[in-house]
């Protein structure tokens, strides 16, 4: 109770040095009289609320968070935690960044672990409300305190902290995944989507190809089910649920098949690639499209179209060349990976693109200036490409190009942590340092001097 009484004596000390009453500096603050002197002269003292505290705070021109250190004890008034005051209290101090104050409250409540609940909860709040950082710390405490090992919020806490880690260092969001895919199928079904969604979408990024037909595996077989209970319970009048994730639901089962013909593809298994694709070329039997959902069969269509176009050019026939050339202009997104996937055909079977660089490279380039392609996935794609288009010039005797390309898939690989095509883009320059010039080798000397800093 002495520190109660500390802040009780701080704010008494304020009021003095206003020259105000109970009365005048409880119409500043908007506290009735009655509740002020209850709060302060009360035997016991009145509990002070956090609208109150807050109050109080702005009457005495303070900054937010004034005194949060001693309000802490107002939220466990008489030894026992009050969710009333705890729960706002926290959400406020996430709020204000107060970890001091998070952190000391969070330990007393842990001492008794029925309260992971409420712990879960107000992360679920914050995350909810789009205060995702915020919520962070406190399902990083669910994660270490949760005692039941198949709590389904145990494995929503480890998907919100995975959702939230990835970005662009691949080694993080590696890091990441491991942690959180022995939850992924104790999950909700419509997080459970969307976590293995993202499982796929980072596992692709680092070129682990067999983690991505796994979890494309799971994702057909899951999606699968879940379409065929919803499709059941309408066909039986039974009362449609309501699928919260994030996509349509025919995303991930087109995804499903789409990243798994994906992994095939980079494993060279370009027939069996090929049959994938019939699996998501033509949704438009699924029940229940809505305008979004019609968008996004419209994608599926135009990948299976590219997809059977990169086969080809993989199996060493440009004769598609021409074709794949008006798709693209006719659908600009598909540049980047599309280009990509002609680089690495191109260097294999030594064949000409340069009608194909002349028409894309330039609008590519201004689009990089311009952050275009600025997601995880497209910046592996770009580090890549990058590789690739400094690979072909290299063959081309176009060593200056050659030079520049290696630096920026060398620089753009650092920052994203992709060692591959670091490993690959250091190897190609020590191969071309003897036509670098001297300020291309200076770029050089100071990327590779970075990743020793960053060791």
């Amino acid at each position: 109770m002495q520190t109660t009484l500390t802040l009780r004596s701080e704010i008494e000390k304020g009021i003095a040095e206003l020259g105000m009453n109970f009365s005048s500096f409880g119409e500043l603050s908007g506290i009735n009289r009655g509740i002020f002197s209850a709060i302060l002269n009360g035997s016991p003292p009145k509990p002070i609320s956090l609208n109150q505290m807050e109050s109080i705070t702005r009457a005495f021109g303070k900054e937010p968070g004034w005194m949060f250190d001693l309000y802490i004890e107002e939220c466990f008034y008489d030894g026992k935690p009050n969710r009333r005051r705890v729960e706002p209290f926290l959400i406020r101090c996430a709020e204000l960044g107060r970890t001091d104050c998070i952190r000391e409250v969070l330990s007393r409540l842990l001492e008794d672990l029925k309260h992971v609940s409420m712990i879960f909860e107000i992360a679920e709040t914050l995350f909810t409300s789009g205060q995702v950082q915020e919520s962070l710390v406190f399902y990083e405490c669910v994660v270490e305190n949760e005692k039941y090992h198949h709590s389904e919020r145990l494995a929503i806490s480890h998907y919100r902290l995975f959702r939230a880690a990835i970005g662009e260092d691949n080694e993080k969001n590696l890091r990441s995944a491991l942690r959180f895919e022995p939850f992924c199928g104790k999950l909700p079904d419509h997080h459970r989507l969307d976590g293995l969604l993202q499982l796929t979408n980072v596992y692709f990024n680092l070129g682990r190809w067999g983690d991505v037909e796994f979890h494309a595996d799971e994702l057909r077989s899951f999606s699968k089910n879940v379409y065929q209970n919803i499709t059941h319970k309408k066909k039986m009048k039974d009362k449609k649920e309501q699928l919260n994730t994030e996509r349509h639901l025919v995303v991930y089962y087109g995804q499903g098949y789409l990243q798994k013909g994906n992994a095939l593809e980079h494993q060279g298994k370009y027939d069996e690639a090929m049959k994938y694709i019939e699996g998501y070329s033509d949704l438009s039997w699924f029940e229940d499209l809505d305008e979004i959902g019609i968008i996004e069969v419209k994608k599926f269509h135009y990948w299976a179209i590219a997809n059977r176009f990169n086969l080809t050019i993989l199996k060493g026939d440009p004769s598609v060349l021409g074709d794949y050339s008006r798709f693209l202009e006719e659908h600009p997104h598909e540049v980047l990976p599309s280009v990509l996937t002609i680089l690495e055909s191109a260097n294999k079977h030594g064949f000409n693109i340069e009608e194909i660089l002349e028409k894309f490279l330039p609008e590519m380039i201004e689009e990089n200036k311009n952050n275009y392609y600025n997601t995880s996935f497209s910046l592996n794609r770009q580090s890549n490409f990058y590789y690739q288009l400094a690979l072909y010039q290299t063959k081309n005797k176009n060593y200056n190009f050659a030079i520049n390309f290696t630096l920026q898939a060398l620089e753009l690989s650092i920052r994203i942590n992709n060692r591959f095509v670091s490993i690959q883009s250091v190897a190609l320059f020590e191969e071309l340092r003897s036509r670098a010039l001297q300020e291309q080798i200076k770029e050089y000397e100071n990327l590779i001097r970075t990743v020793y800093l960053n060791a």
